[in-house]
């Protein structure tokens, strides 16, 4: 049903957002991955950076939703090394959100994946917003708000149930079987 929702082929689901964070941000960038994190991303994704680092990871952040502070630190790598932008969909402290159509144009430019936390906007915001409904549709999420496509568009949707449904539960977005075999494993 969280597939059906968000409108993608699959995705897995997890006991907390923080456990999910400690288990794959690790997995997803090796041991010469480089994470490039928002400094003001919430502390679960802080710490899972700090464990990916721990192991081998490269862990470099950039100035609150400063495309170009971003942009100067991605330069500095070859495009075949992983690179993973992680953000929040909607800050927690601020409740404001990236300018994520930009952070996607970005993140093609430089070959990066978007490793996006949208706990807090999960369940509130969706898709087709508009001045009658400025949060839009559905509640599914900042993907769907900003009408972009979570694999075509490099996305790992990762949010919890925790907030608008009170429920004990996280998820993140598989693009393909493999990403989802690899997550399992």
């Amino acid at each position: 049903e969280l597939a059906k929702l968000l409108g993608v082929p699959d995705v897995l689901v997890f006991p907390s957002v923080t456990l999910l964070q400690m288990g794959v941000l690790p997995l997803l960038t090796g041991n010469n991955g480089v994470i490039f994190g928002d400094i003001a991303a919430h502390r679960c994704i802080y710490e899972a950076c700090c464990l990916a680092q721990h192991k081998g990871a490269q862990f470099i952040q950039y100035r609150h939703n400063d495309l170009n502070d971003l942009a100067e630190k991605l330069v500095k790598y070859p495009l075949e090394q992983v690179k993973i932008i992680v953000i929040d969909g909607v800050y927690s402290m601020s409740a404001d959100f990236p300018d994520l159509p930009a952070y996607v144009r970005l993140a093609k430019e430089y070959n990066a994946l978007i490793y996006m936390d949208d706990a807090h906007g999960f369940g509130i915001l969706g898709e087709n917003p508009s001045s009658d409904m400025p949060y839009g549709y559905k509640g599914n999420g900042m993907v769907n708000y900003f009408d972009l496509r979570f694999a075509e568009d490099n996305i790992i949707y990762v949010a919890g149930l925790s907030k608008a449904y009170s429920s004990y539960a996280a998820f993140l977005t598989c693009g393909d079987r493999q990403t989802q075999t690899n997550f399992r494993n």
